[in-house]
């Protein structure tokens, strides 16, 4: 991630939406939203305001499943804390396509920016509440709508006024265009997404304020680190050496114009982290390819004088960049890849995008692996036109 990037990641359970998410749940007590017009549901008194960020947006994931990624943003509009208890997706017909409460809704609803865990949304505050609906491909239907079920304290006055504490709504778009498809920015076996989408982790749950919209700058950003066996590194990892991805090369991932470089920040030191003395250094050394109209290739934390191209370069598929590093505000040596609709790391919208080919071999087990030792589930699947998940393990052609 830019803000914060890490390469030995914060350990965290994953939180998705599917059918059937949480079997032992209880059955929310209301089933139903209340008498309805031609308008639409009948209003009534709440604690509580839920509207989307913006609309929602689909990728075809390492697990052969449609990841519908979207927030609600969710304001405590009372005098008393409020506890979000579940969160029901439903389609069209009113089907229910998934839920989440419990462990899982917990771990998405976060305060924007620090992206905090809230137990309970504070009185005139406000928390976002990270959605990803897994769904069969091809089965995202053009809109779903939201039943939110939530508690106020036992004592609360506002209990009285409070018709039920329930919101049904808001409707969420569906933006259901291909994501793009591009080649992969490193090669070779054993690379590791130590932040992705789309569960919960720092680069799905950024969120940075324009004035006038939320930005998500980094919902399908991926840092990519290089493993071999069960290690980062050889010895403690203290050295930028001694990390396995550091210096190798980074390529272009799509044909584009070269936009925007940045080529003054010194590496940093292997876990401690290095606040940036401006703005522009947050991603420090990076490039930014322009691949197509509204859309942005970045390349962030990349080695001091090791940039191959300027501002102006055309460059194809497979060129190299750069080599990777660990500058700006990164623990370790990774490379952070993202695409975005204009060329921005701040307030640009991330774009989803699959890769053309490559292996997956494993999934990191994130709650059971410590810094020295990870722990793998073994896969072996070849997979085109995919994204690779947060916790993925895969080998990419060689360029």
């Amino acid at each position: 991630m830019l803000m914060a990037a890490v390469v030995v990641v914060t350990f965290t359970s994953t939180a998705c939406i599917g059918p059937g998410n949480d079997a032992s749940s209880p059955t929310p007590t209301t089933t139903e939203p209340p008498e309805s017009s031609e308008s639409g549901p009948a209003e009534q008194v709440s604690a509580i305001l839920v509207q989307p960020i913006h609309d929602a947006q689909v990728v075809r994931g390492s697990d052969e499943m449609d990841h519908v990624e979207y927030e609600l943003l969710v304001i405590n509009v009372f005098s008393d804390p409020v506890t979000l208890t579940s969160v029901t997706v439903f389609g069209p017909a009113g089907e229910e396509l998934g839920r989440i409460d419990g462990e899982t809704l917990a771990a998405a609803t976060q305060a924007d920016f620090t992206k905090e865990r809230l137990p309970a949304v504070a009185p005139s505050a406000a928390a976002s509440v990270d959605v990803d609906l897994v769904l069969p491909p091809g089965d995202a239907p053009e809109r779903v709508t939201h039943r939110i079920d939530y508690t106020l304290p036992a004592d609360s006055p506002g209990t009285v006024i409070v018709d039920d504490p329930v919101v049904f709504g808001p409707e969420v778009v569906i933006d259901r265009r291909d994501p793009i498809v591009i080649g992969s920015p490193v090669a070779g076996d054993g690379w590791l997404a130590t932040s992705a989408c789309c569960s919960p982790n720092v680069h799905r749950d950024l969120r940075v304020s324009t004035g006038l919209r939320i930005a998500t700058s980094e919902t399908f950003a991926v840092d990519w680190a290089r493993i071999e066996g069960d290690r980062l590194h050889d010895g403690d990892g203290s050295q930028n050496e001694q990390f396995f991805s550091f210096g190798a090369d980074v390529f272009a991932a799509a044909d584009g114009t070269v936009v925007s470089t940045h080529d003054d920040v010194p590496e940093s030191i292997p876990d401690v982290a290095t606040p940036p003395e401006t703005k522009a250094g947050f991603g420090g050394n990076q490039v930014i390819l322009e691949i197509a109209d509204d859309v942005y290739a970045v390349y962030a934390h990349l080695q001091p004088g090791s940039l191959t191209v300027n501002v102006g370069d055309t460059v194809t598929v497979g060129d190299v960049l750069a080599k990777l590093g660990n500058t700006g505000p990164s623990l370790g040596p990774h490379l952070h890849f993202g695409l975005l609709d204009k060329p921005d790391i701040f307030v640009g919208r991330s774009l989803p995008f699959v890769l053309e080919e490559f292996t997956l071999v494993g999934n990191l087990d994130f709650e059971a692996s410590t810094d020295d030792q990870l722990v793998i589930s073994p896969e072996s699947r070849e997979l085109r036109e995919a994204y690779p998940l947060y916790g993925s393990i895969g080998d990419f052609p060689d360029l």
